[in-house]
C-alpha cells in the first residue's frame, strides 16, 4: 500500500495534459480506498484464503487486487506523458530556428 498522499501535477504538466489532475485524484481515491478496506478487513492483509465465495471479504481482497493494478496502469501513464514531454522539448531545442 502506498502512503496517502496527493501528488498533485504542476501548472505547466496541467498546461500540457490535464488529464492529470483528476488522475492524481483517482490514484489518491484509490490508496484511500485500500486503507479503508484493509482496515475494515485486516485479515485479508495475509490473504483471503478461506473466506466465503461471494463474501465481502473475498470481494475487498478482489477490490484491493483491482486498484493496485489501475494504480500501476495510471503510474505507467503519467511516465508515458513524462517520456513524451521531455521527447518533445528535445525536438524544439533541435530545430534550427
Amino acid at each position: 500500500m502506498n502512503q496517502l498522499s496527493l501528488r498533485l501535477p504542476l501548472p505547466p504538466d496541467l498546461e500540457r495534459s490535464p488529464e492529470l489532475a483528476p488522475l492524481a485524484i483517482l490514484d489518491a481515491a484509490l490508496t484511500a480506498c485500500e486503507a479503508a478496506l484493509l482496515a475494515s478487513y485486516a485479515e485479508i492483509y495475509h490473504g483471503v484464503g478461506g473466506a466465503p465465495r461471494g463474501s465481502s471479504r473475498l470481494r475487498a481482497g478482489a477490490v484491493i487486487t483491482q486498484a493496485r493494478r489501475l494504480g500501476t496502469v495510471l503510474a505507467a501513464y503519467r511516465d508515458a506523458v513524462d517520456r513524451d514531454a521531455r521527447r518533445e522539448h528535445r525536438r524544439r531545442r533541435s530545430l534550427p530556428f
